[in-house]
């Protein structure tokens, strides 16, 4: 969509000229098809972040509380991003992520489930690994490296590094599968972290 593409092209000229982001292994995203892109978490930044480094358009989940400022709210609604009632299942949302990738889509998640800023890569919760299994969309791992040191008039170096996609094994019980498959995304996320200096490191015992 129009608006979409004017503040993509808009964020990333900033993020380039005051962050001077680097970007490496973008050509990892799959041209067409459900992608779940996951990251690791560390500043509200992170979903400019991840939308400026791939081609394709993202979508994202956002906390509900931030659709209830009025000018905000429509530029959220009008970027696809799908609101996420906190602390309680939401049904919504989930039926919202699946229609995204059911319609081919890509669909940006944080599946820490919050912000960290130790740069350190954390447990994640399992939604990615359900929704992909659910659907079988592949899996695009990403890296963000400097959102954690990013404070007011401060603008650290930022480093993006993308792996290989991937998807999820269908076979075998369904709890069983999403612990496996959320111990994968792991697992690739923190062989991510060997990319480059600065990468979020994996904590031990996690992979």
């Amino acid at each position: 969509m129009l608006l979409y593409r004017f503040a993509k092209m808009l964020l990333a000229i900033l993020l380039k000229i005051f962050y001077r982001i680097e970007v490496k292994g973008g050509e990892y995203l799959p041209p067409k098809g459900p992608v779940i892109c996951v990251a690791n978490h560390a500043s509200l930044v992170d979903p400019i972040v991840m939308g400026c480094s791939l081609k394709r358009s993202v979508n994202f989940l956002a906390k509900e509380e931030l659709f209830r400022i009025p000018v905000l709210n429509w530029i959220l609604k009008t970027l696809g991003v799908i609101p996420v009632k906190r602390g309680a299942g939401d049904r919504g949302a989930l039926k919202s992520a699946l229609k995204v990738l059911e319609d081919k889509k890509v669909l940006g998640l944080f599946p820490e489930g919050t912000r960290y800023r130790d740069n350190t890569l954390h447990p994640l919760r399992p939604g990615a690994a359900m929704l992909a299994l659910q659907t079988g969309a592949c899996i695009l791992p990403m890296l963000i490296s400097g959102t954690y040191r990013m404070r007011f008039l401060s603008f650290p170096k930022i480093k993006v590094a993308i792996g290989p996609p991937f998807t999820l094994s269908a076979g075998g019980e369904r709890k069983e599968r999403i612990r496996a498959g959320t111990q994968e995304i792991y697992a690739h996320l923190a062989a991510l972290s060997r990319q480059g200096e600065g990468m979020p490191a994996a904590r031990q015992g996690s992979v």
